[in-house]
């Protein structure tokens, strides 16, 4: 299994986020595989810069001119879903360590809540409200998911 880092503009990143999006047209220079790990960085081309943001995804399904004639020579169509969890993480799971990643994952989500209110604010002085509004719609989704893991590893601690 291979890990690819993908540019992702903020348009089709937002709507990867929101789940809206499950799928990639890329050009096959790097020999995607099924159960390969795709971690997509938001990438904002207006400033040449990656906005610190990034979600992965496990590819479930390729598409490829092999395939289906509609697929442009050398690109291919790529389907994904979460990542699933390794089949053996069971087995080593304690209550303990299941608290831990729920306040890492807290975490996370408080730091992208944190980084996309800042660009948010950004865009407000800018006057470009639409680019505003998404970048607060992902705070508000990822202060949630914060939420909800903290509440997670209260519940798991509790035992």
């Amino acid at each position: 299994m291979h890990r690819h880092e993908l540019k992702t503009w903020p348009k089709y990143f937002a709507a990867v986020r929101s789940g809206q999006k499950r799928f990639e047209i890329r050009r096959n220079d790097r020999e995607f595989k099924v159960g390969d790990i795709l971690v997509l960085r938001e990438f904002d081309p207006a400033t040449d810069t990656f906005t610190g943001q990034f979600e992965e995804r496990q590819i479930t399904f390729l598409l490829s001119e092999e395939d289906y004639g509609g697929v442009i020579h050398g690109f291919v169509a790529i389907g994904f879903g979460d990542v699933a969890p390794h089949p053996d993480a069971a087995d080593d799971l304690t209550p303990e360590a299941l608290g831990d990643w729920h306040e890492a994952a807290a975490s996370q989500a408080a730091l992208r809540a944190q980084e996309a209110r800042k660009v948010s604010d950004s865009y407000a002085k800018s006057n470009m409200g639409v680019a505003r509004d998404r970048h607060a719609a992902v705070a508000d989704a990822a202060d949630a998911e914060a939420g909800f893991h903290a509440a997670a590893a209260r519940i798991v601690r509790k035992g």
